[in-house]
């Protein structure tokens, strides 16, 4: 493995339509993410990468369904043209979506081990070194099993290779993100408006997704988290039929899509007449300013959290326990808009680089100062951040 892998554009014809639907970026955007994938596939010494994360499958190829319930995989080798492993009945599909790929597909009545197996095979030399993911949901454990057990392949933990190009925006991303955000303040908008006395929850989610959806919007991958703010606490929780009291607050977090890349934000409207609303709204505030003042190129994602800590705890007077205080956002398939792991949390020494974008979050639950909670999304710049997401806070 001496020579390097073909520079962008030069051996990877496409096999679907010349003209893509949106989102498809350009071939020559493509080609580029493979050529750098695949320098650094050479540089930890893979013969070929097993590519199984929606969100990874979709940044190298352009495949954009919802199909993954069933194994597909992109099979990335050091050389020559990748393959994607689907089902048969997606073929149609994801010939008009993907550049550069060929096709491979298993019927119902194939192992998708088997037909991962029987593509993977004939693209390696003798004793390979294969990365897989291991973190990827969409590996199922007995397609894993029958993977692992194949004779003379070594494989090999590729799990951050991908993450960590992805996480970096090209501007045609970021267009597609700033794009999401606008979407994204269009629905939480319209959340707002709709969530007044009496409203049911199932009210408020439906407002949101019409305007979001009637404003240009793509599926999101996730659902808007819809609840009273007596439930605050209850973080992953969506709506309900329960119908909101002249005294109950009520709190939104969404994410509208621009092809698969997410912006989501959240607002809390908090109960008329909460005591310290007011107090606990001031040091969120305070403390989301000195985050963004610390999200920059060169800080860690220790320091931001540690930097957005330090004001609630200096406002409070005691410790405070939060997990995070945000993630990488972009590309999105359900089961969430993060499309990875990657947090701004207490010993994560992930360096922050200019074109990363990130799901910022300002919580306190339960403080002397009280409870609030909102988030945005923010894009590191060359020297700063910048807030994509512009909704005003409830009055």
């Amino acid at each position: 493995m001496t020579a390097h892998p073909a520079a962008p554009g030069a051996a990877f014809p496409a096999t679907g339509p010349a003209t893509l639907p949106e989102p498809g970026f350009p071939p020559e955007e493509y080609a580029q993410r493979l050529f750098t994938a695949r320098a650094a596939m050479e540089r930890h010494g893979f013969d070929a990468l097993l590519v199984t994360a929606p969100e990874d499958v979709h940044y190298l190829c352009g495949l954009d369904h919802q199909g993954h319930f069933a194994l597909t995989a992109l099979v990335v080798p050091l050389y020559g043209r990748p393959v994607l492993i689907e089902r048969a009945m997606e073929a149609p599909t994801a010939l008009a979506q993907t550049h550069g790929v060929a096709h491979h597909g298993y019927d119902d009545a194939t192992d998708p081990a088997d037909a991962l197996l029987e593509a993977l095979t004939p693209l390696l030399p003798d004793a390979p070194v294969v990365g897989y993911q291991p973190a990827s949901l969409s590996l199922p454990p007995a397609a894993w099993d029958r993977l692992r057990t194949a004779t003379g392949i070594v494989w090999t933990d590729g799990q951050d290779l991908l993450g960590g190009q992805r996480a970096v925006h090209t501007p045609r991303e970021i267009t597609r993100i700033r794009e999401a955000a606008r979407l994204s303040d269009t629905a939480m908008a319209a959340g707002l408006d709709a969530a007044g006395a009496g409203a049911g929850e199932h009210e408020i989610a439906a407002a949101v997704y019409a305007a979001m959806l009637s404003a240009g919007g793509d599926l999101p991958a996730f659902a808007p988290l819809v609840r009273d703010t007596g439930r605050l606490d209850r973080e992953h929780l969506t709506w309900s039929r329960r119908r909101l009291g002249p005294g109950d607050g009520v709190f939104l977090e969404l994410s509208a899509a621009r092809g698969r890349y997410h912006a989501p934000l959240a607002r809390l409207r908090p109960a008329p007449g909460t005591p310290g609303a007011d107090r606990a709204a001031a040091t969120s505030r305070a403390a989301m300013d000195a985050l963004c003042g610390a999200l920059r190129p060169g800080a860690t994602a220790e320091q931001v959290f540690h930097t957005w800590r330090r004001v609630i705890e200096t406002a409070t007077g005691e410790p405070y326990a939060r997990h995070h205080c945000g993630y990488l956002v972009g590309i999105g398939f359900p089961p969430g808009w993060m499309g990875g792991s990657r947090t701004l949390r207490p010993g994560n020494t992930m360096e922050l680089r200019t074109g990363m974008t990130f799901h910022i979050q300002s919580w306190l639950l339960d403080t002397a100062l009280g409870t609030y909670a909102f988030s945005d999304t923010a894009l590191v710049t060359e020297d700063s951040c910048e807030v994509l997401t512009r909704t005003p806070h409830p009055g």
